[in-house]
C-alpha cells in the first residue's frame, strides 16, 4: 500500500509542479507533461530493477556463507537437511512469468507503433496488453498446477 500511496504521491508532485504553466494548461495534450512522466517513471523502474537485482546477490551471497558455516561447525543432520532443501515460497516459474510480461509488453509496444498518433489510446494499449500477459500466465500457471 506504501509503493501505491507514494507512486500516487509522485505522480500528482509532478502535474502540480506543470500547473504553474498558462491558464491554458490541458494535461492530455501537453507533450512536454508526458516526456516528464516517462522519464520519471522509467528512472524510478530502473532504480527498482538495479536494486532488487543487488538484493537478491546479497541474499544469495550470505545464504550460501551461512549454509557453508553450518556445515563446517557440524549442526545437526535433521538441521541442515531442514536449511539446504530449496525454498517453497521461492517462484519455480520466475522466468516464465517475465517471458509473457515482456512478450506482452513488446506486444503492446507494436500494436501502439502500428496505431499512431501517440496519445492517450496508446497507454490503454499497453495497459491492456499487460493485463493480458497476467491473465496468460496466470491462465498457465493453473492449467499446469502450480
Amino acid at each position: 500500500m506504501k509503493k501505491i500511496s507514494a507512486t500516487f504521491f509522485i505522480l500528482c508532485f509532478v502535474i502540480a509542479v506543470r500547473a504553474q504553466g498558462p491558464e491554458s494548461f490541458d494535461p492530455f495534450k501537453d507533450r512536454e507533461l508526458y516526456f516528464d512522466i516517462l522519464n520519471g517513471g522509467a528512472v524510478l523502474i530502473a532504480i527498482y530493477l538495479i536494486t532488487s537485482f543487488i538484493q537478491r546477490l546479497i541474499n544469495q551471497f550470505y545464504s550460501y556463507r551461512i549454509k557453508n558455516r553450518m556445515l563446517d561447525k557440524g549442526t545437526g543432520e535433521s538441521i541442515v537437511r531442514e536449511i539446504l532443501q530449496p525454498d517453497k515460497k521461492e517462484n519455480k516459474n520466475y522466468i516464465l512469468q517475465w517471458f509473457f510480461m515482456l512478450v506482452s509488453m513488446g506486444t503492446g509496444l507494436v500494436l501502439v507503433n502500428l496505431v499512431r498518433p501517440f496519445g492517450l489510446h496508446s497507454l490503454a494499449i499497453l495497459a491492456f496488453s499487460i493485463a493480458a500477459g497476467f491473465g496468460a500466465y496466470y491462465y498457465f500457471s493453473r492449467e499446469r498446477g502450480d
